[in-house]
């Protein structure tokens, strides 16, 4: 089972759960401030939009989304029916066939294997303008461990490895940031 089918089978609980978290509100918020009003934003894994699409949303940006899961994706709809939304892998997903100002991966990337992490962030500099923003969390170490949501096993390739990458895909990193919850935050911008 990867991880789209895993949070399928565990969507109920998993809005339940992220439904009340704060998790990433307070990072993205701080975030979304230096992107300019109705900047176009895509947000990969959007689960049922609280507590992050939630933010960007008050935060005056023109929002897509993408989410694999069926049931996270109806929630989603339920909330936000304005705001488009893709129910697809983000691996297989087209993104809408469109460029954005900035993305938002908040609890994916590190539950892809890594030859899917490194595409990830390699396909998402392709529909991002030049000087657009990704902003991601993983770990700055490099490590497995269970999904807390799931118990699959994620992976992050390091700091290092976040940095390697995200340079080959034409990117600089701005910036990286704890929450209060210990979560790591890649901030990145595309070359011109």
């Amino acid at each position: 089972m990867d991880s789209a089918d895993a949070y399928e089978a565990h969507a109920h609980a998993f809005l339940q759960a992220r439904d009340g978290s704060p998790t990433g509100a307070q990072a993205v918020d701080r975030w979304s401030r230096t992107l300019r009003t109705g900047s176009a934003v895509i947000e990969l894994a959007c689960g049922g939009g609280y507590p992050v699409t939630r933010v960007l949303h008050a935060a005056g940006l023109r929002l897509r989304a993408v989410d694999a899961s069926p049931t996270l994706v109806a929630a989603f709809e339920s909330r936000f029916p304005d705001i488009p939304v893709q129910c697809a892998r983000v691996q297989e997903s087209d993104f809408f066939g469109r460029t954005y100002d900035a993305a938002v991966a908040i609890g994916l990337v590190f539950l892809l294997p890594e030859p899917e992490q490194r595409a990830l962030i390699s396909r998402v500099a392709t529909i991002l303008v030049p000087g657009g923003r990704f902003l991601f969390t993983a770990p700055i170490e490099r490590g497995n461990w269970p999904d807390m949501s799931t118990g699959l096993e994620c992976r992050s390739l390091g700091q290092a490895g976040y940095e390697a990458c995200l340079k080959e895909a034409g990117f600089r990193v701005v910036g990286t940031f704890i929450d209060r919850g210990g979560n790591n935050y890649y901030d990145a911008e595309r070359s011109g």
